[in-house]
C-alpha cells in the first residue's frame, strides 16, 4: 500500500524544494518565471525550425516584378556618399557613372563589358535600350540593396533613367555585371518606363543575360544571376514561372 504523500515543511506543499522552516529554497516568483522563459524558448526555437523550412525562392521569384517606373523592386538601398560622376566609356559615353571611386571604377569597367557585346548583331533591343537610355539622360550607380539576391534594377528618378547594380560587383571584376545591364537595357528597348515589366518581356530580357553570360565565359563562381537565369530557362515552362510569381501576361 503506497504511502500517503506529504507536504513539504511549513505546509507549501507545491513539490518545490523548502528548509525546514518551511520557507522556499528558491523564490517561487523565481521559479514561475524561469518556467514561462523556458516555455517562450522552446516555441521561438519551434517557429524558427518551421520558418528554416521553407522552400527557397524560384529564380523567377529572385527579380520581384516592379511598376512602370522601377523594372525590379530591391527594395530600400544605400548609396554612396559621394555624387561625383564620370562619363562612361566607348558606346556609354553619355551615360553618367555615379558614386565613390569604387563605384565609378566598376561602373565604367561594367559598361565596357557592356559595349563589347552590343558589338554583336543579334541585340537590336539592347541596343535600341541603350538609346533610351541616353535619351532618358542616362545614369549608372552601385548600391546596396535591401533584396540582396537581386543583382540589378533600374528606375526613373527626378526624370532620369537610372540603372543600378548590386555593390558585389566593385569587389570581383565588374565586368561580370555585364550580363545584367544587358537585362535592364532590353527592358528600355522594350515598353518600360510607362507599364511594369510583363512575364514575356522578363523571358526575353532573360534570355539575353543567359547568353551574355555565355559570351564573356563566365564559368567559375558565376554571379546569381547567370545561375538564376540558366535555372529558369532550363525549367519546363519558364513563362509560366513568370506569371506564378506575379509577372503580368501584357
Amino acid at each position: 500500500m503506497s504511502r500517503p504523500s506529504r507536504p513539504s515543511p511549513g505546509g507549501v506543499g507545491d513539490g518545490l524544494p523548502a528548509l525546514p522552516s518551511g520557507e522556499p529554497v528558491l523564490h517561487r516568483w523565481f521559479v514561475l518565471a524561469m518556467i514561462v522563459l523556458v516555455v517562450a524558448a522552446l516555441v521561438v526555437t519551434a517557429w524558427a525550425f518551421m520558418a528554416g523550412r521553407r522552400d527557397p525562392l524560384s529564380a523567377a521569384e529572385r527579380r520581384p516584378v516592379g511598376t512602370s517606373e522601377v523594372t525590379h523592386e530591391r527594395g530600400q538601398a544605400a548609396l554612396a556618399d559621394s555624387s561625383d560622376d564620370d562619363r562612361g566609356p566607348g558606346c556609354a559615353v553619355r551615360i553618367d557613372v555615379v558614386g565613390d571611386d569604387g563605384g565609378r571604377a566598376a561602373g565604367r569597367r561594367a559598361l565596357a563589358a557592356v559595349c563589347h557585346l552590343l558589338e554583336g548583331d543579334d541585340l537590336e533591343v539592347a541596343k535600341a535600350g541603350l538609346r533610351n537610355w541616353i535619351q532618358g539622360d542616362g545614369v549608372l550607380r552601385v548600391a546596396v540593396f535591401e533584396l540582396t539576391g537581386l543583382d540589378s534594377s533600374a528606375r526613373v528618378e527626378d526624370g532620369r533613367v537610372v540603372i543600378e547594380i548590386n555593390a558585389k560587383f566593385q569587389f570581383e571584376d565588374a565586368a561580370r555585371a555585364a550580363p545584367v545591364v544587358l537585362h535592364e537595357l532590353v527592358h528600355l528597348g522594350q515598353s518600360w518606363p510607362g507599364s511594369p515589366v510583363n512575364a514575356a518581356d522578363e523571358l526575353a530580357a532573360v534570355r539575353v543575360q543567359a547568353a551574355a553570360c555565355d559570351a564573356l565565359g563566365i564559368r567559375d563562381d558565376p554571379p546569381r544571376g547567370c545561375l538564376d537565369s540558366n535555372e529558369l530557362l532550363g525549367a519546363v515552362d519558364p513563362l509560366r514561372q513568370l506569371l506564378d510569381a506575379g509577372y503580368g501576361s501584357g
